[in-house]
């Protein structure tokens, strides 16, 4: 009786862990299920692959279509810039009776005129020119946030791949420790062993639920986040990821080459847009100097009526000049122009300078986790599994030292297991990171800012 009731204990322990795992992707599969379904949806149900979902980010994140819409609309400025400001339509009422307010037959002269200024000289220009750095620096901005979340949709869907494989392991981890429970049994029924050991190690299996609760709120966390980048309801089905081994991700090969850090200023979009911020100072300096330092004119033409005159008909002409030199705010404008500039300059360092420090940064850290994983997989692992074959026959054998050696062998292999597995996420993480901060070319997207073509 005892035996049938473990039997049954460990049977519905298992079924427990499966069922745990699948309710949630049933759940997000009847989420998915309703209208708008696209054909990515139904790909991305059936499974998770990295490709498919940064295509899915590139059509619908809303971020990036803002980001799309606000370079389009910096570029429609620059066309506004180097237009005269408007032509302006004027009348005038000359020599009117007061006696007669309204009666205008009794007026010296009605005027009617258009009149029409033009900035000083070269001004117009400047302005076009600060306006292009302005257009092209909203562009380098719209890539800067695609690459910052292409890397965001990496380490999330490396969480996502690590909670997946995490879940595996733990049902293999439920057949090693069901196995232990069966000898565990055995022995105690044949007098081998101690009610204590039996009970140990289904305690020990009784643990492994707690560990699935904490992979399932992972997997979910890492999946909303995937889903709210795709532009996606929380809850929508994603499929498990696609089985990769070590090997296969150690074989990738990383960084950028020795001569990653002197194509920062060209590959980063944030050195670009620090830089063209520089150039876009020195356009509104030039045009700060060129209004202080040259007048603006304003030429119309009227045509009058004169009823009191025997004349009826006439015209008048005009021009008029400012006079720049006179106005000491113009100079106080090239001033701040001058200053505004030598601190975009200085921003521009300290940008180059973080941008330094985030790609060795990255590439140390990308290096300590393939050495990392390396490591777990060809001594760590190893030596675990050779650890627990070990115990475990010597304890099916009568000759071991008791359940308790044979549990810890197999709770080092699990953690051993989960290591590599957190390993391989951070080398995919680590990757994200070292792209986005040496400003690989994205991948997977097929749209730059700007409606450019992906690079």
């Amino acid at each position: 009786m005892r035996a049938r009731s473990d039997k049954k204990i460990l049977t519905l322990g298992a079924l427990a862990l499966t069922t745990a795992w699948c309710a949630a992707g049933r759940a997000t599969a009847r989420a998915a299920s309703g209208d708008g379904e696209t054909a990515a949806d139904r790909e991305l149900a059936t499974e998770a692959r990295l490709p498919t979902i940064l295509r899915v980010i590139a059509e619908r994140n809303p971020d990036l279509q803002e980001a799309d819409q606000r370079a389009s609309a910096s570029q429609a400025r620059i066309g506004a810039s180097a237009r005269l400001p408007d032509p302006e339509l004027k009348s005038e009422l000359w020599g009117q009776p007061l006696a007669r307010p309204v009666s205008f037959d009794q007026a010296q002269t009605i005027m009617i005129g258009l009149r029409q200024s033009f900035p000083a000289w070269g001004s117009l220009d400047a302005r076009e020119r600060a306006a292009r750095e302005d257009a092209a620096a909203a562009i380098d901005g719209t890539q800067a946030r695609r690459q910052e979340i292409v890397a965001q949709a990496r380490r999330a869907f490396a969480a996502y791949a690590r909670a997946d494989r995490e879940y595996r392991i733990h049902l293999e981890h439920v057949g090693l420790t069901s196995r232990v429970v069966e000898i565990a049994r055995s022995l105690y029924q044949t007098g081998h062993g101690s009610q204590q050991d039996l009970l140990h190690a289904q305690a020990e299996f009784s643990r492994l639920h707690v560990d699935v609760a904490g992979i399932e709120q992972q997997r979910t966390s890492a999946a909303a986040l995937l889903n709210a980048l795709m532009d996606r309801a929380p809850d929508a089905a994603l499929g498990p990821v696609a089985e990769t081994t070590v090997t296969d991700d150690l074989a990738v090969s990383d960084e950028g080459g020795a001569d990653a850090d002197g194509k920062l200023d060209q590959r980063r979009p944030e050195l670009r847009a620090a830089a063209r911020a520089v150039r876009r100072s020195e356009a509104a300096a030039d045009v700060a100097r060129r209004e202080a330092g040259r007048p603006s004119f304003m030429v119309g033409a009227d045509y009058w009526y004169m009823p009191s005159f025997s004349t009826h008909h006439a015209y008048g002409a005009m021009v008029s000049m400012s006079l720049p030199w006179l106005n000491p705010g113009r100079r106080d404008e090239v001033k701040a122009a001058e200053r505004a500039g030598a601190a975009d300059r200085s921003a521009l360092r300290s940008q180059q300078a973080v941008a330094r420090f985030q790609l060795r940064d990255a590439t140390a850290k990308l290096r300590a986790a393939r050495e990392t994983l390396r490591l777990l997989h060809e001594r760590v692992l190893a030596d675990s599994r050779r650890s627990f074959e070990s115990a475990q026959a010597a304890f099916q054998s009568g000759q071991g030292g008791g359940v308790t050696s044979v549990l810890d062998a197999a709770r080092n292999l699990l953690q051993v297991r989960i290591d590599e597995v957190r390993a391989m996420a951070d080398l995919d993480a680590s990757r994200a990171d070292y792209d986005r901060a040496a400003g690989l070319p994205v991948v997977g997207l097929t749209r730059d800012a700007g409606g450019e073509a992906g690079k």
